[in-house]
């Protein structure tokens, strides 16, 4: 079967199963500093969604030939920093509200669990906009402090959330521009 991943095209086994084929494709982009955009297996687009156990485990060669483009993941940090920068600043707005509420005595750990995740992804987006160079920003300035807020969590202890909260993370999420 045959295998494009933007100009470049191989062949590989009908035999293979199509999640050992992605993985290569998501491989020789990795490679490039590339991130796939799109793909398509025979006439179906396909999106991560659809890329469930079922679909990934059956043969590829069947299903056709795989197309896929990528795009510099530098060009992908770039194009959402702006969008980034505004999620940090909601993040920020909710953990000083939760604060308000931890400083009350409102045990909010539900909304706190749910702001911890959404926490997770800016700084992912964090170290990847660091390691492409389109950021210089350091998200090791708020991991060093998970942990404590992770044991804090586990006590309930909602004074030490509300100080760590105030004083060593929301400080280093960005502003509203």
């Amino acid at each position: 079967m045959q295998v494009q991943l933007d100009e470049e095209t191989w062949e590989m086994s009908d035999t293979v199963k199509l999640e050992e084929v992605i993985a290569r494709v998501s491989d020789a982009a990795h490679a490039r500093g590339c991130l796939v955009t799109n793909l398509t297996v025979g006439l179906q687009s396909f999106t991560d969604r659809d890329l469930v156990p079922a679909v990934l485990l059956q043969e590829a060669g069947p299903l056709g030939k795989v197309v896929a483009t990528s795009q510099p993941m530098q060009s992908i940090v770039e194009s959402g920093a702006q969008s980034a920068q505004e999620f940090g600043a909601g993040l920020k707005t909710d953990g000083e509200s939760l604060v308000r509420a931890f400083r009350r005595g409102e045990k909010r750990l539900r909304q706190l669990d749910e702001w911890f995740g959404r926490l997770a992804d800016y700084v992912e987006w964090a170290e990847l906009s660091r390691t492409v160079g389109v950021s210089k920003a350091s998200p090791d300035s708020i991991v060093n402090w998970l942990d404590l807020m992770i044991g804090a969590r586990e006590r309930g202890d909602t004074v030490e959330l509300a100080d760590l909260l105030e004083f060593e993370i929301v400080p280093r999420l960005p502003d509203c521009s």
